[in-house]
């Protein structure tokens, strides 16, 4: 049985350790601060504009109830944003972009049922458990129920 392989972006937001699959990245940014939007939740930081594209930038580590310990913090504020394909016009606030891995379906494995709904699914390096993002629950996730803003065409 063979299985398909594709490229992972691992990055840290906060003390988490996340990846996101390479064909779902735009482009990758230096960080700039958003633009804040009245009455969003405390996950959405604003808007930015990355190649005229007007995107709505997510703290993964708010989003995933992420609490700073111990120290200023400054490690884990955002040193880049992750711009994203697709119709939501949103950006990942990330705090360290690293390397990139090639995996296959069988390197990955399903989340616990007691993680967030945003987590697709899993990757095992070490001791180190690595998240691999759900793009198309992280609006929802951030929104709480409230009304998800798409591009139309």
């Amino acid at each position: 049985m063979e299985h398909e392989s594709r490229e992972l972006q691992l990055l840290r937001a906060g003390s988490l350790e996340l990846a996101i699959f390479r064909d779902e990245i735009a482009v990758i940014a230096e960080w700039r601060e958003p633009t804040p939007l009245p009455h969003s939740p405390k996950s959405v930081l604003g808007v930015v504009s990355i190649q005229g594209r007007m995107l709505t930038v997510l703290d993964l580590s708010v989003l995933s109830n992420f609490e700073t310990g111990p120290g200023d913090g400054s490690d884990a504020l955002p040193r880049h944003l992750i711009s994203l394909r697709g119709d939501e016009q949103l950006a990942l606030a990330v705090a360290a972009i690293g390397e990139t891995l090639i995996v296959s379906d069988s390197d990955l494995s399903e989340p616990a049922a007691t993680e967030e709904r945003f987590v697709l699914s899993v990757l095992q390096r070490g001791d180190v458990e690595v998240k691999v993002l759900n793009l198309k629950e992280l609006f929802p996730t951030a929104l709480q129920g409230r009304e998800r803003r798409q591009r139309r065409f």
